[in-house]
């Protein structure tokens, strides 16, 4: 079917749907200017954990007032529905890996700036698309940046930037921002970190989320080192502290092997900016004579409790890093331990944000306590958590 390739000016667009091939949608309507609404039965990506998502059934009277609807639950029969009532109703509408039932498909696009690509294959397929996009976006990379002065290789930055304000940026982190001919982006980095960066600059999306990680390690060392060696000042910019989960040892020494001495510029860490959040003092005298960082997630979204046990035998602050998608596990790993549940604890949520929030309570409710926020949020456990000075 040879379909012809237009470029769709800003639409209300409805996505029915909250799952894996939703989310991929969703992050291709989000790169334009389209309004999108989402509706489904229940969450089940993680990219919709802190987005507004309409939970209930999808009817008809629903697509009201939308321009196209994207249905993206893999129902057959909804689509046949929809398919059917579209002219009617006024929408267009894709399903997606559902061509029959389409008025348009979805491009594998490569944005730089004003300039976007897009490759199509009418449906026919995704993966074709999106090889010959990379293909297409390597060529223009290549001129995209500016072309090394006497052939001499750049530098490479593994920047902390806080916890998403700009408050929190460090005078070393912006200043390594500003000079960047090239930055390799985490999810957690705000859009007002992101603006800091040259218009000249070229953005790569390095970020990794939950069960759907965008690029893998090793390809983020080696692009780090491509750029590197063209001459370009590069930038890799991670959430919160770079040496506090965030890979900097084998981005680092990567870069070390290749020749490059890599410049580190620390950041505030999420586990003491969620102290800040919450009015907590990790150390405190006769209380905390320290505190631990540790994390709740292990690769491949395993869950570690290997601190569990350390809960109430140590004279330190417990800090849990991405430990909201664990809560229920936390709880039942402290009921098997034996450990009190009126241990004191508290979740800080998307500190620096507007939608900020802290949360107090013990093990025992953990789990109600995190149905209470959204992620990403940090845990503080110990007897500091109950002395909140914000709590007075």
């Amino acid at each position: 079917m040879k379909i012809l390739p237009v470029a769709l000016t800003p639409k209300k667009i409805l996505l029915i749907g909250a799952g894996r091939a939703a989310a991929l949608k969703a992050r291709s309507v989000l790169e334009s200017d389209c309004e999108l609404s989402v509706i489904a039965h229940a969450v089940a990506d993680d990219f919709f954990s802190n987005r507004a998502v309409t939970i209930k059934p999808f009817e008809l009277d629903d697509a009201r007032g939308f321009d196209a609807l994207i249905n993206a639950t893999g129902d057959a029969a909804l689509s046949k529905t929809l398919w059917e009532n579209r002219r009617a109703r006024g929408y267009l509408l894709n399903c997606v890996d559902q061509p029959k039932f389409c008025d348009f498909y979805f491009t594998a696009n490569m944005r730089r700036g004003d300039l976007c690509v897009s490759v199509s294959t009418g449906g026919a397929s995704a993966s074709l698309a999106q090889s010959t996009r990379d293909l297409i976006a390597g060529v223009i990379e290549d001129g995209f940046c500016p072309k090394p002065p006497n052939g001499r290789n750049g530098e490479i930055y593994l920047i902390g930037c806080g916890t998403g304000g700009i408050d929190n940026l460090t005078i070393g982190a912006f200043k390594a921002i500003k000079k960047l001919d090239v930055a390799l982006i985490d999810n957690l980095i705000s859009a007002e970190i992101r603006s800091l960066l040259p218009k000249k600059c070229l953005a790569i999306d390095a970020g990794k989320r939950k069960n759907s990680h965008s690029i893998a390690q090793d390809e983020i060392n080696d692009l780090i080192v491509k750029h590197a060696k063209m001459g370009r000042i590069v930038g890799r910019l991670k959430s919160g502290d770079p040496s506090i989960f965030g890979r900097l040892y084998e981005e680092a020494a990567f870069a070390a092997e290749s020749g490059f001495a890599p410049l580190v510029i620390s950041g505030v860490s999420s586990a003491f900016a969620a102290c800040r959040a919450a009015g907590v003092a990790p150390t405190l005298r006769g209380v905390s004579s320290g505190a631990l960082i540790v994390s709740a997630h292990l690769k491949g979204a395993r869950f570690n409790d290997d601190w569990v046990d350390l809960i109430g035998k140590t004279p330190y602050t417990i800090i849990v890093l991405m430990a909201h998608s664990f809560s229920a596990e936390i709880v039942k790993s402290v009921k098997r331990r034996a450990i009190s549940p009126r241990t004191p604890c508290a979740f800080a949520s998307q500190i620096d944000s507007a939608d900020e929030a802290v949360v107090f309570g013990v093990l025992g409710d953990l789990e109600a306590m995190a149905a209470r926020i959204m992620k990403p949020a940090a845990l503080i456990i110990g007897e500091c958590a109950a002395l909140s000075y914000k709590r007075r």
